[in-house]
């Protein structure tokens, strides 16, 4: 039984050992971008091949011939070093939105558990206001509407507007890590934290319908919110792969799944995070800025603007040979 697994796969173990000896040798800069993605590549399989080498009781020698081959293997992926700014620009250009694009599934999935939620809040409120109401405090709604109504919404003075922001970035963030945390508890908190997050916007949006002020409403919300509802999205998907881990880890162990899922859940809380900063950013200094100063033809401009800009940063595009040490 062992001899069928060896045979199909020595030939990569062998090229992954020829690696690492040159890696230990000379040093990882010795490296072409080829052979450090050939390196991140090798890893992954014989992670793979050793929790399947585990699964089905093959050979101890096997089993410790493999570790030891992961063990060097996870040096040189996950070696611990400073980040540095050029580390971090590879991450916001390549590597969050290759996760993006690697990932795509499970994201859109949290794009529709938003859009499920908003709609329910929208035809929820149209169809039994009084239920909405005790759903959703009426003094929020009113609150909310009357500063629209009154011009109080946008009279903040530009001395606090630091704070606003600031206090926004952290009420998103707080949300992001919510619904990425409910990953481990099988994705029920995560899923809810995007309903429900969908639910208070669909609700607003039938409250500016109902009095005539819808498209002002939406002036207001997507120049920042294209970026922000994206983001907390994305942090959702990000719990859901801990939550697929959980549930369908194939066959790899419980434990080695989440490791796997686990690094790429990071890294995409990691971008959503950065996201929000950015979204936390137009929020407060520019979508809460007076009308009379910002137009809304001018504020819907600029969320159409921020989707395509958006939409460009995560589209796909052709597959280069560039580095995938930290994937």
């Amino acid at each position: 039984m062992a001899f069928p697994f060896i045979q199909i796969r020595q030939k990569r173990w062998t090229r992954l050992q020829q690696l690492l000896i040159q890696a230990e040798k000379k040093k990882l800069s010795s490296f072409s971008k080829a052979e450090i993605i050939e390196l991140s590549v090798l890893y992954r399989q014989a992670a793979t091949d050793l929790a399947a080498a585990k699964t089905q009781g093959l050979p101890d020698d096997l089993i410790r011939f493999l570790n030891d081959l992961v063990g060097r293997s996870y040096h040189y992926i996950y070696r611990t070093k400073k980040t540095t700014l050029r580390q971090l620009g590879y991450f916001i250009t390549t590597e969050f939105p290759d996760l993006f694009r690697q990932n795509w599934p499970v994201i859109l999935f949290s794009l529709i558990i938003l859009f499920v939620g908003w709609l329910a809040g929208f035809l929820g409120y149209q169809a039994e206001p009084e239920f909405m109401k005790k759903i959703l405090p009426n003094e929020f709604t009113k609150n909310i509407l009357q500063g629209y109504l009154k011009k109080t919404w946008f009279n903040d003075p530009l001395v606090s507007r630091p704070y606003i922001s600031s206090f926004i970035m952290y009420n998103n963030i707080r949300v992001a890590i919510q619904a990425f945390g409910g990953g481990m508890l099988l994705g029920i908190l995560t899923c809810w934290a995007v309903l429900f997050n969908g639910f208070i916007l669909g609700v607003l949006s039938a409250v500016f319908l109902k009095h005539g002020h819808l498209l002002s409403f939406w002036a207001m919300i997507l120049p920042h919110g294209v970026i922000e509802l994206t983001a907390i999205s994305l942090s959702a998907a990000a719990g859901l792969l801990l939550t697929r881990a959980i549930l369908f880890p194939g066959d790899l162990s419980r434990s080695d799944a989440l490791k796997i899922s686990g690094v790429k859940a990071v890294k995409l809380l990691s971008g959503t995070v950065i996201m929000l900063v950015v979204a936390g950013l137009i929020e407060g200094f520019f979508s809460t800025i007076s009308t009379k100063l910002i137009p809304e033809s001018f504020r819907l401009l600029f969320a159409t603007v921020t989707g395509i800009l958006l939409w460009l940063y995560f589209k796909p595009r052709p597959i280069q040979n560039k580095s995938c040490l930290f994937k």
